[in-house]
């Protein structure tokens, strides 16, 4: 009578295994197709693979839980393709929070554990620049409101004690400014070996300096680094003095939120709404924060831009909605980034609506770019144009949402 039931059990014990195989495979396949919503669901309620949890974790900005899950991976199977994963992830993690030691140290590990990867070299010309550069570190935040003219994203902030007047940009993942700013600020400019992408796709060169002290509001950050760029190279070159420079993504992750007003203020430091991936809408993919929106009943990606004052699509939209570009005119469009303009042929369509952040917008006319020259998973750029549709806008970077308030 005894050998049923043991016969039993190894049934249930081969059907418990195959459907764990199952659910491993699913949640790799989420994981290759960067459905990162998917697959933060997946991987609730039951013990995941530790690089998938890792990954959902700096994918929706739990920068504190995700480093020690990633640094977990690497230390039980340093030369695997898992450890591999693990030590991009990270490197995106201090890259995009200013912690350039920490993200050199990280690259030049990975390196030594996978010496014959066919990138290696092209990783290090682009990590050069950052070489010798420190780790930013940010003060508690706290809220404060500030100025700004009626719709523009320039904001004061001071600089070693000295103001200076700067965009607040999204889509920037270094603190930017120009030759002539560093100059006028009393810092040190150093070479640099690297170079940078552009909004339009091209590399450019950059210089370095790092200020001691910056502050926006009541929030004060530590050793903070800047690419710099000649004067004569757009945007700078159109810009006043005291205003020829960018906050990005380093510092704005320290501001924890930021609420733009068309009352022409910006809000920065208030506390955070509860993290809940399965209501968040923004998320990092790779260097870009993505924003999650509808066209129609589609749901789209873009990344978003609070330094592009117009929104551009890419190719990828056009090969998911060739029924709308079937209907739209030949063209050439412009796209602009930092000390590069470049042309695209491109389909302008008359007007486009998406709901974004809680709100209908229109982008009219719409530009499709037939280049892809963004993120891969992304449609296109969503830029101010859209933003300002809204009375105000949040980017609440602690619960990983932006939300865009009613016109009264």
């Amino acid at each position: 009578m005894r050998a049923p039931k043991k016969a039993f059990v190894l049934v249930l014990m081969v059907s418990a295994v195959l459907a764990d195989d199952s659910a491993h495979s699913e949640i790799k396949t989420l994981y290759d197709a960067r459905r990162w919503a998917e697959l933060y669901r997946a991987v609730q309620g039951h013990q995941a693979p530790a690089l998938y949890r890792g990954a959902v974790a700096a994918v929706f900005g739990d920068d504190l839980r995700a480093e020690p899950i990633l640094r977990s991976v690497i230390s039980s199977a340093p030369h695997s393709e898992e450890a591999y994963e693990a030590y991009e992830w990270l490197a995106h993690i201090y890259f995009r929070n200013g912690e350039y030691r920490r993200f050199v140290t990280d690259m030049e590990a990975r390196w030594a554990a996978f010496p014959n990867k066919s990138e290696v070299q092209n990783e290090r010309s682009a990590v050069a620049g950052f070489r010798g550069l420190p780790d930013q570190s940010a003060g508690k935040p706290r809220h404060s409101t500030l100025p700004h003219k009626l719709g523009e994203t320039f904001i004061p902030i001071s600089i070693n004690r000295s103001p200076a007047t700067y965009f607040f940009d999204t889509g920037a993942w270094l603190n930017c400014m120009s030759e002539s700013e560093a100059k006028r600020l009393g810092l040190t400019i150093h070479e640099a070996d690297g170079t940078l992408g552009t909004g339009t796709g091209v590399r450019v060169g950059f210089r370095t300096v790092v200020a001691p002290g910056v502050t926006v509001g009541d929030i004060h950050f530590r050793n903070v680094s800047f690419a710099v760029f000649r004067d004569d190279q757009e945007p700078w070159s159109l810009l006043p003095v005291g205003r020829r420079g960018l906050i990005g993504m380093p510092i704005l992750l320290g501001l924890r939120t930021l609420r733009w007003s068309r009352e022409a203020t910006l809000e920065i430091g208030k506390k955070s709404a509860p993290a809940n991936p399965e209501r968040s809408n923004l998320f990092f993919d790779d260097d870009h924060l993505v924003v999650s929106g509808d066209l129609g009943r589609n749901r789209i990606l873009a990344t978003l831009d609070t330094g592009a004052e117009t929104t551009d699509l890419y190719e990828k939209f056009a090969k998911e909605f060739a029924l709308l570009i079937a209907a739209g005119k030949r063209d050439t469009s412009e796209v602009r980034g930092v000390g590069h303009a470049e042309s695209f042929d491109s389909i302008t369509i008359p007007e486009l609506k998406f709901h974004l952040g809680g709100l209908e917008v229109a982008l009219s006319p719409a530009h499709v770019l037939l280049k892809q020259i963004g993120a891969k998973c992304c449609i296109g750029n969503f830029g101010m144009d859209l933003l300002k549709q809204g009375s105000a806008f949040t980017i609440d970077f602690g619960a990983m949402r932006l939300d865009l308030e009613p016109n009264p």
